[in-house]
């Protein structure tokens, strides 16, 4: 059993970015980061969500939050804290567990209607939440764990300023009914796992706080083991995100560039390049995808390159940062002329669109190979800092990649001295590519590809990658910025 643990996320609608340590105000791209980094790494088989979910019990904002923990698709546990308002009030927005709920052979006592708030930010548990516990153990042999929202110890076992004012005799009966594991939020600072009378007590650290951590717990029977999961990267590795985009993409959810530079900020990015699509710059959403396959005149009324670079300027976005992904035509020339090439220092070229998959051809996969390696063998020539996704368009068009890519890509990218990027945006980066770039000594970058600010800098998917790849050490060696 694997229990993935959000605690304290405090989540305000109304407040400004920060309150102090808590970041309340973008607790919601917080929490759907965690679910995407849940979804895609962690892979539970239930999270629990241990209350303080939004900062003053605002219904608007807990249906915020729900819709991004809707996206795990495994079954949730929520249950309130102290600033979620009443029981009823939570519950009538988030689904409601029973009081013990069953899940992959491990029982979970739900503490969310028994327990009173005291002074001090402390609880009571009332004589009903105490003898769920021993009902909670009739007929059941396997694995018991206990959730509440205060923290719940034994008296003088840890420095925690919270606790029950009966949790003596409460601790004592989870001793007495074998009770496996106890976990609760409340203290911000986390507490980590010990064991006292045979119960295992711990306290999740909260999610609004630095560096945004996510509680892994793994159980197997009695044995339990418990990781954490941050959400910001660790700043030591000087990480760049060399692929973001704006709100001037036609695919973006929230990009406001003023935005961007705290976003990376606060997930421990050193710095990011804008590179905006060149086509979304000088072409109608319409107008895009013809504009890749044929010439088509840019029409004045849908030009906004230059609207592009007044705007990352204003929002203090340097020079250097800004820049394009530029797309390739079907021929392989960049979809930018020479004058708006020369307009920014940043560039990175793209095939989002390969001219047989766009019209419907039916090849063999010897001739689509064919054609998609003679585009870029023009295209990669004009210059290029990475080439992003390298291999994407044919996921896109539901295609595997045809064999014989991987050598001659690799080629082209060495002797135009261009980077292979790592992107997992709606992508399956292969493998065997990528060590083949890392032995033939062709650099790799790292790009979100972000069109929601919470994708900023998200590289926990990518460093698993690299260790996949064989590298695990400095990576400096292997990475071009």
């Amino acid at each position: 059993m694997r229990i993935a643990i959000i605690a304290d996320s405090h989540f305000s609608s109304t407040d400004a970015i920060t309150c102090g340590k808590r970041h309340c105000g973008i607790a919601d791209i917080i929490m759907r980061r965690a679910a995407f980094r849940i979804k895609r790494l962690i892979k539970p088989d239930v999270v629990v969500l241990l209350g303080d979910l939004v900062n003053d019990g605002d219904a608007a904002d807990l249906a915020t939050l729900l819709s991004h923990i809707k996206l795990i698709d495994v079954p949730i546990i929520a249950i309130p804290g102290n600033h979620d308002g009443n029981a009823d009030a939570f519950y009538q927005v988030f689904p409601k567990p029973d009081a013990i709920t069953d899940i992959a052979g491990v029982r979970f006592i739900v503490n969310a209607e028994h327990d009173e708030e005291r002074p001090g930010y402390n609880a009571w548990r009332a004589p009903t939440g105490c003898d769920l516990i021993a009902a909670a153990r009739k007929d059941w042999s396997g694995p018991i764990v206990a959730l509440q929202h205060v923290p719940l110890f034994p008296t003088g076992s840890c420095d925690s300023p919270y606790n029950y004012l009966n949790a003596d005799a409460i601790c004592q009966s989870m001793a007495e009914q074998g009770v496996t594991l106890s976990i609760s939020g409340h203290d911000h600072r986390g507490i980590p796992l010990f064991a006292r009378n045979g119960v295992n007590y711990l306290v999740a650290p909260a999610l609004c706080e630095m560096p945004f951590p996510i509680t892994v717990v793994h159980l197997d029977g009695r044995k339990l083991s418990v990781h954490s999961e941050a959400l910001r990267m660790p700043p030591e590795l000087q990480l760049v995100d060399t692929h973001v985009h704006t709100r001037f993409a036609y695919c973006n959810e929230n990009m406001a560039p003023e935005r961007i530079a705290a976003f990376a900020d606060a997930f421990g990015i050193a710095s990011f390049r804008i590179t905006e699509h060149s086509g979304h710059l000088l072409y109608s959403s319409k107008d895009y995808y013809t504009a890749q396959d044929r010439d088509l005149p840019v029409k004045p009324a849908d030009r906004r390159l230059d609207d592009f670079i007044a705007t990352m300027t204003a929002a203090n976005i340097p020079a250097a940062w800004t820049g394009l992904e530029i797309d390739s035509r079907s021929d392989g020339r960049p979809l930018l002329s020479q004058a708006d090439w020369n307009k920014v220092a940043f560039r990175i070229g793209a095939m989002h669109q390969l001219p047989s998959i766009h019209r419907k051809l039916e090849l063999s996969e010897d001739q689509r190979r064919d054609e998609f390696l003679a585009i870029l063998n023009h295209f990669l020539r004009y210059g290029f800092t990475s080439l992003a996704h390298p291999f994407r368009v044919f996921r896109r068009g539901k295609l595997p990649i045809p064999p014989g890519c991987f050598e001659p890509l690799v080629a082209m990218l060495k002797e135009t001295r261009t980077a292979a990027e790592i992107n997992f945006h709606t992508n399956e980066p292969p493998v065997e590519f990528f060590r083949l770039c890392i032995a033939n000594g062709v650099k790799l970058t790292l790009g979100s590809d972000a069109h929601n600010l919470y994708e900023i800098g998200d590289f926990a998917l990518h460093l698993d990658f690299l260790r996949q790849c064989g590298v695990d050490a400095n990576l400096r060696d292997v990475l071009a910025l």
